[in-house]
């Protein structure tokens, strides 16, 4: 081929090369805009309706966007916020009006959020060679506990089954889990009951001794 001959072929097919490009570059923006779009703005937890924030928390492009650290200090502050009274109400309700589509969703991730924070302790457990360190971990994890199972408890509406105490959302996160992260979460658990069961025999003994 001539260079005239390239030259004629350039111009003959510039147009369509030009229109392709148009329509990749009208693609990719209506992409972007899409997503945009369908992405929520994260919800300030303290003045958000209830509404809002479950909806944050169960849509794919919501909550499980962000990185993993920041979506622990989110449920965090959700769960301190949850546990006042007078936002319980509105959290109940709100569970009463989602979708099948929209509480499964919740339930993914919140079911996600409390296995690692499960799996985490059980991991630090595990890791720990000293008994006083054991011992020290096991109480802290029991005391903060109670914190855990109230938030639990709110939560627990939008799940199918009981997972409102202690052993049944231990047996629900086991049951949630590989071979591999069983055989850590068991230990874990183990360790917690000795610790549990040694904490009530002393606190039966000293009421015992107590002047009645």
């Amino acid at each position: 081929m001539t260079t005239d001959q390239m030259k004629s072929a350039v111009k003959r097919h510039r147009p369509a090369a030009i229109l392709g490009g148009v329509a990749g570059l009208v693609v990719l923006l209506g992409w972007v805009g899409y997503v945009i779009v369908s992405t929520p703005a994260r919800p300030e937890i303290e003045t958000a309706k209830a509404s809002e924030v479950i909806a944050y928390i169960s849509n794919s492009r919501g909550l499980q966007r962000l990185p993993e650290i920041e979506q622990q200090q989110f449920l965090q502050r959700w769960k301190a916020h949850v546990e006042q009274p007078k936002n319980k109400e509105a959290l109940r309700h709100c569970f009463d009006q989602l979708s099948d589509r929209e509480r499964k969703q919740f339930t993914e991730t919140i079911s996600k959020y409390l296995k690692r924070t499960f799996m985490d302790d059980a991991r630090h457990f595990g890791q720990l060679t000293d008994p006083a360190e054991q011992y020290g971990f096991l109480q802290k994890k029991l005391a903060e506990g109670h914190q855990q199972l109230l938030f639990i408890k709110e939560v627990a509406g939008a799940f199918k089954g009981d997972i409102g105490g202690r052993e049944e959302f231990n047996q629900w996160v086991l049951s949630h889990t590989t071979a591999k992260e069983r055989v850590i979460g068991e230990r874990y658990v183990e360790a917690l009951k000795r610790v549990a069961l040694q904490a009530r025999k002393e606190a039966r003994a000293g009421n015992a001794a107590s002047p009645g």
